[in-house]
């Protein structure tokens, strides 16, 4: 009877959000930063302060170079508790010699049309000779099963010490970042630091409440470009699932971690996100539109801050390839955040490393 009463009242206010009735219990900037982690966690820094200096930094250099430039400070959120925002007096270190690997989320492969993590973003830093790459991983795979195709990218890759690999995993790409390191702890030697963008490292609700759906329907739907291999794609982002893997596997500690988190009002959600925005307004409406605020952070990381876009705004050019959602293009806050998040993890590695690329 109990489990009725409570499935009716979720469905209640399940019906009211998507029909727009429901309240505004909370509010977007009078609050404190929050986490969601298991007892016994590292401790989270915070490193807000600095990587705002620094994109503040690059929307400058960009305005000033005649480029589309963006607003920095509306493109973060500012909390409660943080302190207030002065620029900085010492621009952000030149880049280290990085050899960067992009993880894309899932179903990733399933859907060219909605491009590639970064893409257009990394281009600009390709041609001036740095190394940016894609590193592919299923689609529609576990995160157990990408964290062995990362390994495998990885050990083709030359040793160079002078040269960091940095892992940026992007949504679920983030999680099978974190099952490769404690996976494969020798491969992941090699590994400088990892950086979560909108990253569902504790998972997400969507994939609680729909992981029966995609078990009897879409898994077995045939797509070419996207093989179902093991099909764990969904399981791998359960919420209850991801938390207890965290809690039971201590990530390596000679890694450097970094979050990246986002979520935006309602009225800046793309279209395609809006009904899992709404589920998860039942709980928090500080979404992205596929997980909350509260799940985006590594334990241990070091928190670079709330991005005011949504789950594919902060990445991808959905609304840009697709035409949905208006034809505003997110690529000039794209490119300021990609630059701002490579100097960022830079110069938290460099120390008094002098063997940047001018």
């Amino acid at each position: 009877m109990l489990r009725t009463v409570r499935y009716t009242c979720a469905l209640a206010m399940a019906c009211l959000t998507l029909c727009g009735c429901a309240p505004r219990l909370l509010s977007f900037e009078t609050r404190a930063a929050q986490v969601m982690t298991y007892p016994g966690s590292p401790a989270i820094a915070d490193g807000r302060k600095r990587f705002r200096e620094i994109l503040c930094h690059v929307t400058q250099e960009q305005q000033a170079s005649g480029h589309r430039g963006v607003d920095c400070e509306g493109l973060l959120w500012h909390l409660d508790d943080e302190g207030p925002f002065e620029p900085a007096s010492t621009p952000p270190s030149p880049l280290l010699r990085l050899r960067v690997l992009i993880v894309p989320g899932a179903f990733e492969e399933c859907y060219p049309a909605f491009g590639i993590p970064f893409e257009e973003e990394a281009a600009e830093f390709v041609r001036r000779g740095y190394f940016i790459r894609l590193l592919p991983v299923s689609g529609r795979g576990s995160s157990d099963q990408n964290a062995g195709e990362i390994a495998s990218e990885i050990q083709r890759l030359p040793h160079d010490p002078s040269s960091p690999i940095v892992l940026v995993g992007y949504s679920k790409g983030a999680v099978d970042i974190l099952h490769f390191v404690v996976d494969y702890p020798e491969i992941a030697e090699r590994v400088a630091a990892v950086l979560s963008v909108s990253g569902a490292i504790n998972g997400s609700p969507i994939a609680d409440w729909l992981s029966g759906f995609y078990a009897r329907i879409f898994s077995w739907m045939p797509l070419p470009s996207c093989p179902q291999m093991d099909g764990g794609v969904v399981d791998s982002l359960r919420h209850e699932g991801q938390l207890q893997w965290l809690a039971s596997n201590r990530l390596p500690p000679h890694i450097r971690y970094f979050s990246l988190a986002t979520f935006a009002r309602r009225e800046n959600i793309h279209p395609l996100l809006l009904f899992s925005y709404d589920l998860l307004a039942i709980v928090d409406p500080r979404n992205d539109g596929y997980v909350l605020w509260t799940d985006q952070v590594i334990p241990g990381a070091t928190l670079l801050g709330y991005v005011n876009l949504d789950h594919y705004d902060v990445a991808l050019p959905v609304r840009e390839r697709l035409n949905i959602g208006g034809q505003k293009s997110r690529h000039a806050a794209r490119t300021a955040i990609f630059e701002a998040m490579l100097l960022t993890v830079s110069e938290a590695l460099s120390g008094s490393r002098r063997d940047s690329v001018e």
